[in-house]
């Protein structure tokens, strides 16, 4: 099939533009989008902490008013010295104070002027605190500075009031008023009215710095007391009925984002932003993305250029290449080019599947060859223990005629152990392997005579359990080369087997020479990690066979204190005999 070759490096020149150019493209108005949810996700995060911060503001006058109430009620003659400024004139009050101060020994008049000193350290909004006379019908003003300004004032419509504590609102303040009674007869007195400039609350803002956020507060009516833009006077704000707790998209002047709070005194916290500005993406900023797409792309053309131009160079040897294969001709190599492209790697990878393929073939020849020598080898491994076994049958039954039943026993113990070895089984039951050791131990007291005596124990519903065969064996012997003292004659063995949960643990326990602390962390890591080298192979095989048997939780820890003995503990789980 004859086919163009230009005709199809066009094609695929084409059609790999169109996907670089979709590709970047939807990469550029992703990254823009993202960008957009992640400018409106901050920017409505910067609401919420604007709204909680003037909250705290708002809130924080309100403590400070009952605070201020509660200093009031704390000090009887501070409370009874306010009651005295409210119902006395100004004459009458200065010369009670002044009789006072002449006949006491105080150095300091704890009255009105004194508490209203330590009130204003309360707060630093905290604009003036007023005292109104129900029986003078008048108001004193304080300041910051200490200066005092008395008005007429009507208080019969505060009397009116149910609320004991209740607030008054101008543009950019607002005044919290609680009654004044006399603490015996609980009779009203007057009103004490501490007013808070809101307009500091721009400083609040102004820690969030460009940021595009509208702050307003509103009292319960909906007039505006605080405007950050200033587009409002003292007025009825034109959306208040739109409003709802919490935050909200709501079609205002314009769409905005709205985050609402009232506060405890009929204060409404309002912070809002313009969708658009919440979403906008700085012109700079598609810009520069504009600008690095294109590079992008660009770049991607080139690359493609080359890489298509040197494919289309290359083709006619392809083709060639494959017109041999469908010929038949399938011992074909590739060669490489210099071109570390798909194309080579293609071709490196099928010539290499070619000589794995070659490698697996020879490699599966070799292993069943080395599968048949180890057969014959375990054949002959297994006529040896049979011949001996049969050897050592004979020996024994002709100690016996001769009269030496010592010797016989020694024999039929041995035998014993060789017969053992000829059964094939990989697991044996608990009761099969406590008959083996119980064998080999009596092969050493037969050796060792009084010097050593051993001891085996095992729960009576885990003997027909199953174990990995010979696994207590290797541990008896390293007691025997390692652990025995021949000096002393109360040489102990003890055997353990008991159930742990849903495990069997086997303890291997003497009272021998112990184990040095350097030398037994160096044999518990070997164990760990299946070090092969240096001594304790007995030990390291027993715990490798118990782990592929059944898994990690399994196999030998070992304990050991130096000239007083070595615990070798074995677990492994209780299962029946396979």
């Amino acid at each position: 099939m004859k086919f163009s070759k230009s005709n199809l490096y066009k094609r695929l020149f084409i059609t790999y533009t169109i996907v670089i150019l979709s590709v970047v493209s939807i990469l550029c108005i992703y990254f823009l989008s993202k960008t957009s949810e992640e400018i409106k996700r901050n920017n409505l995060y910067i609401n919420d902490k604007i709204l909680q911060d003037v909250n705290e503001t708002l809130e924080y006058n309100s403590s400070t008013s009952r605070r201020i109430m509660n200093m009031l009620y704390e000090d009887e003659f501070r409370l009874n010295d306010v009651i005295k400024y409210l119902n006395s004139d100004l004459v009458d009050y200065i010369k009670g104070k002044l009789d006072y101060y002449s006949a006491s020994d105080k150095l300091y008049y704890n009255g009105i002027e004194s508490f209203v000193k330590s009130s204003f350290q309360l707060n630093n909004f905290l604009k003036s605190i007023s005292f109104i006379s129900y029986s003078r019908n008048e108001i004193s003003v304080f300041n910051r500075k200490g200066e005092i300004k008395t008005f007429p004032f009507n208080s019969n419509e505060l009397l009116d009031k149910e609320d004991i504590e209740y607030a008054i609102y101008n543009k950019n303040e607002v005044s919290i008023s609680n009654e004044i009674r006399d603490a015996a007869s609980l009779k009203p007195e007057g009103m004490l009215m501490t007013t808070y400039d809101i307009g500091i609350i721009s400083d609040v803002i102004k820690k969030y710095k460009d940021t595009n956020s509208e702050v307003l507060i509103l009292n319960k009516e909906g007039m505006i007391l605080y405007d950050s833009e200033n587009k409002y006077d003292y007025e009825y704000y034109p959306h208040f009925d739109k409003l709802k707790v919490g935050r909200h998209e709501v079609l205002l002047e314009d769409n905005y984002y709205v985050d609402m709070l009232p506060d405890n005194n009929g204060l409404i916290s309002i912070v809002r932003i313009k969708v658009s500005n919440a979403t906008k993406v700085p012109l700079l900023f598609k810009i520069s993305a504009f600008l690095v797409s294109l590079f992008l792309f660009i770049i991607a053309e080139c690359v493609l250029y080359i890489k298509f131009k040197n494919l289309s160079s290359r083709m006619d040897f392809l083709v060639l290449a494959m017109e041999k294969v469908e010929k038949g001709d399938i011992d074909v190599h590739i060669p490489l080019s210099n071109d570390r492209d798909e194309i080579t790697f293609i071709a490196d990878n099928f010539n290499k599947m070619c000589e794995k393929l070659n490698d697996h073939i020879r490699k599966s020849y070799l292993a069943e060859l080395r599968q048949r020598e180890a057969e014959i080898v375990a054949l002959q491994n297994q006529i040896n223990p049979h011949f001996l076994y049969n050897t050592l049958e004979s020996i024994r039954m002709k100690a016996i005629c001769n009269g030496d039943k010592e010797v016989g026993k020694m024999l039929y113990s041995l035998a014993f152990l060789f017969r053992s070895q000829v059964k094939g089984d990989l697991i044996v039951s608990i009761d099969q392997e406590i008959k083996y050791c119980n064998k080999y131990l009596e092969l050493f007291k037969f050796r060792y005579d009084e010097k050593f005596k051993f001891k085996i124990e095992c729960e009576e519903d885990l003997y027909d359990k199953g174990i990995v065969k010979f696994t207590l064996q290797p541990l008896i012997e390293n007691y025997f080369v390692h652990g025995i003292r021949l000096e002393r004659d109360d040489n102990e063995l003890k055997i353990y087997i008991y159930k742990h949960l849903e495990d069997i643990v086997v303890e291997v326990i003497d009272n021998g020479r112990g184990i040095p602390k350097e030398k037994l962390d160096d044999i518990n890591r070997r164990i760990r990690e299946c070090d092969h080298s240096g001594k304790s192979i007995g030990m390291l095989n027993v715990h490798e066979r118990i782990k592929i048997k059944y898994g990690e939780p399994y196999g030998l820890t070992v304990t050991s204190e130096e000239n007083k003995g070595t615990n070798m503990i074995l677990k492994f789980p209780l299962r029946e005999v396979e």
